[in-house]
């Protein structure tokens, strides 16, 4: 499978002010993917149920834009609780997350998933708050995945860590969160492939739903890869890149996955024996916003009809990056 990555936020990590003012590359791309590839493993009462939830939240009342919306509303003060809810800080040689000394000081990703976790699934909630609760617990999910998101706090999450790649000037943080992803030539529409590319091992591996799980993971990640090599003016290039590209895009399947797994257990039906679950319409796959749209809905936006948007793509290339080839419709 080609690289692809999780660069969950190309801004400064969320401790810094900066980090409010700006929406990241990864915050489309790589967190549109995760909803894609969970959109894909859930069933169709779940998805019917984040639809409810969703409608009428223009402009994100399809899933594919929900994935977005906490990074976009950031800078919003009734939002306040959940600036620091991105991310959460652990010291270099620990050997584990602990929540109740790591998340003593801030709300941190890891409260904030529970706790989002039990809104969602709580219909005696006003219709309002569930669904905030609904698109920022998407958003999360990937945020947690993200490695170093689950960073250092001596270096702000690598954004302190400044370096050469293929002798551009960056940070880790923003290295992990957009150049190792635009490098990876990630497609928009990739989502089928890397659902797809989900062995039956991984399936049986990623099945627990803890997100102290799914925090250790990224810790180990960057104590063991994503500072290997790596010191303050370090000049890093393929090496480097090629071994951490494919780490980053298990992340982003991993999520996925989970995500997908996640709302089923909080929307989906409960299991009963001898009933077979309905197969998923793939035109709901597209009414959510995922799935090549067909070529002429895209000549349709093209001269100002109303059709299905394609996705955004940011034109910039983070240091290192490769052209992108230019997707079928």
């Amino acid at each position: 499978m080609l690289p692809l990555l999780l660069a969950l936020l190309s801004a400064p990590h969320p401790a810094h002010p900066a980090a409010r003012a700006a929406a990241s590359p990864w915050g489309y791309d790589a967190h549109r993917l995760i909803c894609d590839v969970a959109w894909r493993e859930m069933n169709p009462v779940a998805r019917a149920a984040v639809q409810r939830i969703l409608a009428g939240a223009r402009p994100h009342e399809r899933f594919s834009e929900s994935c977005i919306w906490a990074d976009e509303i950031r800078n919003d003060p009734a939002y306040a609780r959940y600036v620091t809810a991105h991310y959460t800080n652990i010291p270099s040689g620990r050997e584990r997350v602990d929540p109740a000394v790591d998340c003593a000081e801030s709300y941190c990703v890891i409260e904030a998933i529970r706790d989002l976790t039990a809104e969602v699934a709580d219909r005696a909630l006003p219709a309002a708050q569930r669904r905030d609760a609904l698109r920022f617990l998407v958003h999360f999910v990937g945020d947690i995945h993200q490695p170093l998101h689950v960073g250092r706090p001596e270096d702000r999450g690598g954004n302190d860590v400044h370096l050469r790649f293929l002798d551009e000037l960056t940070n880790l943080h923003t290295l992990w969160d957009a150049g190792l992803v635009q490098r990876a030539l990630l497609d928009p529409w990739d989502g089928r492939r890397l659902y797809e590319s989900i062995a039956p091992a991984e399936r049986a591996a990623w099945g627990d739903l803890d997100p102290v799980t799914w925090a250790n993971e990224s810790y180990r990640i960057v104590e063991r890869e994503a500072y290997r090599g790596v010191e303050p003016g370090a000049a890093l290039g393929n090496v480097y890149a090629d071994r951490n590209a494919a780490i980053v895009e298990r992340r982003i399947v991993q999520a996925g996955y989970r995500l997908g797994r996640l709302l089923n257990q909080l929307l989906g039906p409960r299991p009963s024996r001898g009933v077979t679950p309905p197969r998923p319409d793939p035109r709901a796959t597209r009414r959510a916003g995922f799935g090549r749209p067909p070529a002429r809905r895209h000549r349709a936006r093209a001269a100002g009809s109303p059709g299905l948007a394609p996705p955004r793509v940011s034109t910039s290339r983070a240091p290192g990056a490769r052209p992108r080839p230019t997707s079928a419709p």
